[in-house]
């Protein structure tokens, strides 16, 4: 198939050398799992799952896992990553920080008029929301350049080149790229914090950012959420998708499934008929959360989801911008990888939000 130059300027990054002739036959990114790995999975999430809804607080769910460990139960490979979040708080920066960036924010209080009624009750109940657009033509026109450059210069690289079919930079807002402020709003933007702090209270951190851009082609993912294991009561982990491109119905859209955030099960302790989940299968009640370039989705990230499969002959651009509780462990080591001049320019309200001194 004939392509452009600016799809070609992803092949290397993408570990590809050609657009398939079909778009649309599916192409699953990861491989398909076999009954028996679903089924370790499966157990080793439900168990995980068990001990951590076995109480409201940490100091429950330790004691929780101490007696799981005391009448012999197996390790399922949970208890090492219970461990690291049940081990204490691991915030770098005292409270009062992000307590004073969320006061100079205008975000303290819930009722902060930030978010309106309705997108707070979609965030509720259906564990998503669309803000719209909060890009303006000028700002997405420089992301993407921005974008495409640093895919060609590192986008095959190790840390980046992850998935086959898919453009990916990891740590973009604090990375050399972001030396001019340029994606500050992707993790700073007042709607994008009013909702994560409508989820997670106002102590909150920023965790992780990547860029991802499913070739034409590919995109599928399998059924998740971006946590470890089912979830219910407080929410640990919000997430947010900034569309640089636009998002259709075709192009590789998220698909979500509304309110399952509120199940307290995770896609892969699922069983359905006895046999764990397939997660590349399609889920009752989903659908495609679709919008204009600009447009922001943020959404409970204990709620199910997935990219889809970019079935056009175009780029489908979006960074992803992840936040959890503030005393949780972070995905990204951020004291390790922030840019010398990222960080020397960076104000005491984008250190809080960082959580980094």
């Amino acid at each position: 198939m004939e392509v452009s130059e600016e799809i070609a300027r992803y092949f290397r990054a993408a570990q590809i050398d050609e657009i398939p002739e079909d778009l649309s036959k599916p192409r699953h990114i990861l491989s398909v799992m076999s009954v028996e790995q679903r089924r370790k999975n499966q157990q080793r999430c439900a168990f995980a799952t068990e001990i951590w809804n076995a109480a409201e607080t940490d100091a429950g769910r330790r004691a929780a896992l101490d007696a799981y460990r005391a009448n012999g139960h197996v390790d399922h490979g949970a208890f090492k990553v219970l461990e690291m979040f049940l081990g204490g708080a691991r915030n770098r920066l005292p409270l009062t920080e992000i307590e004073f960036a969320m006061d100079q924010l205008g975000l303290t209080d819930e009722d902060n008029g930030v978010l309106s009624d309705a997108e707070k009750a979609s965030l509720d109940g259906d564990g998503y929301v669309n803000l719209g657009p909060l890009l303006d033509a000028d700002q997405l026109q420089k992301m993407r350049d921005r974008y495409d450059a640093a895919i060609e210069e590192e986008g095959a690289r190790p840390e980046n080149a992850e998935k086959r079919g898919i453009g990916r930079l990891a740590d973009t807002v604090v990375k050399p790229m972001n030396r001019d402020g340029l994606l500050d709003p992707l993790f700073m933007h007042p709607r994008l914090l009013a909702a994560v702090r409508h989820i997670l209270g106002v102590h909150l951190k920023y965790i992780g950012s990547n860029y991802h851009c499913p070739m034409p082609g590919y995109g599928h993912q399998g059924i998740h959420s971006d946590f470890v294991w089912g979830v219910k009561g407080e929410p640990q982990v919000v997430n947010a998708v900034w569309m640089i491109d636009e998002f259709t119905d075709d192009n590789g859209p998220t698909r979500v499934v509304p309110g399952s955030h509120r199940w307290g099960v995770h896609p892969s302790g699922d069983l359905v008929g006895g046999a764990p989940r397939d997660p590349n299968a399609p889920v009752e009640g989903e659908v495609k959360v679709t919008g204009s370039a600009g447009s922001c989705i943020v959404y409970n990230a204990h709620l199910w989801h997935s990219g889809t499969q970019n079935c056009t002959n175009k780029l489908r651009r979006a960074q992803h911008a992840f936040f959890s509780r503030s005393h949780r462990p972070s995905s990204t080591d951020v004291p390790a990888v922030i840019d010398k001049e990222v960080f020397a320019r960076l104000g005491r309200l984008e250190r809080a939000v960082l959580d980094i001194e």
